[in-house]
C-alpha cells in the first residue's frame, strides 16, 4: 500500500464502538441526546431538519477505514465555517447525482444549505455544536459495527421534536427488537422480485428489520421493491437516508401522503420520473459544458 499524503496524527481519543444490536440501540440514543443537547444549547430554533441534516451528512461520509474516520472527524471538527457549508453542500449535490429518485424525498434536508443569503455565523457555529457533538459520541463507530443493526433517525427525530409535536403527527418511534420480530413472525421472507410495503413507514424501522431478517434468510435486499408511504415529510426524508445506510439497493419509491385515501402512487412515480429526467438534463448540460471549455481551450493553443 502507498504512502498517503494526509499527515500522520497522533490517535484520538476512543470512542464508544457497539458489540450487540442492544448497545447500538443504546449508542443511537446516546448521539441522539447529545445532538439534542449541542443543538439547544447553541441555536434559539425549533428547526429540527438543521441537525438532521448535518447528521444525515455525516453519516452520509461515514469512511470504512478506521484510519479515514478518525482523520475525516478531525478534519471536520478543526475546519472553519467556509469548510463546514462546504462539506454540507458537497453532501447533498453527491446525493442528488448518484440517487435522484430519492433526492425529492431528501430536499427538506439539503434545501437549508443553498439559501441566499448563505447561512450566518450564528446557525453555522450551531452546527459546529452538532458535528463536534454527534462525532464524540460515536456516530461514525456505530454505522461502522452495526450500520444494519439500528435505526440512528428514529431517536434522533424523536428527541429533537416535542413530545406535543410527535403526538399531532402520530408519530412513534418501533423499537428495534420489536421490529426484528415482527419481521419474522410471518415465517418467511420476501423473494427476489417481491414488494415490500410499508404504509406508516416513519424512518424505516420495520423495512431495516425485513431487510436484516432477508440477509439472515441468504437473500439479496437490492431484488426487493421496497415501498414506503408516511404522511411526516421529515420522517421520510430520515428514511431516505436510511435507505442510503441500510444498502436496500435500487428499486425504491417513498410516498409523502394517507396510504388509505390519497393517490400517493401516482404522484410518488411522477414526481420520481420527473427528478430523474432534470438530473439527466443537468448532467448533459454539464458534460457539454465542459466540452465547450475543452475547445475553448483547444482554439487558445491554435497559431
Amino acid at each position: 500500500m502507498g504512502a498517503s499524503s494526509r499527515p500522520v496524527r497522533a490517535p484520538g481519543p476512543t470512542r464508544p464502538q457497539p458489540t450487540t444490536p442492544a448497545g447500538a440501540l443504546a449508542q443511537a440514543h446516546r448521539i441522539a441526546e447529545a445532538v439534542d443537547q449541542a443543538w439547544h444549547t447553541a441555536a434559539a430554533s425549533d428547526r429540527a431538519e438543521i441537525p438532521l441534516s448535518v447528521v444525515a451528512a455525516l453519516a452520509l461520509r461515514t469512511p470504512e477505514d478506521a484510519d479515514e474516520r478518525a482523520w475525516v472527524a478531525t478534519q471536520l471538527m478543526d475546519t472553519d465555517d467556509g469548510g463546514l457549508l462546504g462539506f454540507l453542500r458537497a453532501t447533498w449535490q453527491l446525493y442528488g447525482r448518484v440517487r435522484p429518485d430519492l433526492f425529492p424525498k431528501v430536499a427538506p434536508l439539503a434545501a437549508p444549505w443553498f439559501t441566499d443569503p448563505a447561512p450566518d455565523g450564528d446557525l453555522l457555529r450551531a452546527v459546529r455544536r452538532v458535528v463536534h457533538a454527534a462525532l464524540r459520541a460515536g456516530l461514525h463507530e456505530l454505522l461502522d459495527a452495526a450500520r444494519y443493526d439500528v435505526d440512528l433517525f428514529g431517536p434522533l427525530l424523536s428527541v429533537l421534536r416535542t413530545r406535543g409535536a410527535r403526538v399531532a403527527r402520530g408519530q412513534y418511534y418501533t423499537p428495534p427488537d420489536l421490529a426484528d420480530l415482527l419481521a419474522r413472525l410471518g415465517g418467511t421472507v420476501p423473494a427476489a422480485g417481491e414488494l415490500v410495503f410499508e404504509p406508516t413507514a416513519g424512518t424505516g424501522g420495520l423495512l431495516r428489520a425485513a431487510a436484516q431478517a432477508i440477509r439472515d434468510a441468504g437473500g439479496d435486499p437490492h431484488t426487493i421493491r421496497w415501498v414506503a408511504v408516511d404522511l411526516d415529510e421529515l420522517a421520510l426524508a430520515a428514511l431516505a437516508i436510511n435507505m442510503i445506510i441500510w444498502d436496500l439497493g435500487p428499486r425504491i419509491l417513498i410516498a409523502h401522503g394517507d396510504a388509505l385515501s390519497d393517490d400517493w402512487q401516482a404522484r410518488a412515480l411522477g414526481e420520481r420520473a420527473e427528478a430523474i429526467a432534470l438530473a439527466h438534463d443537468v448532467q448533459r448540460a454539464a458534460s457539454a459544458l465542459a466540452l465547450l471549455r475543452r475547445l475553448d481551450r483547444t482554439e487558445g493553443d491554435l497559431p
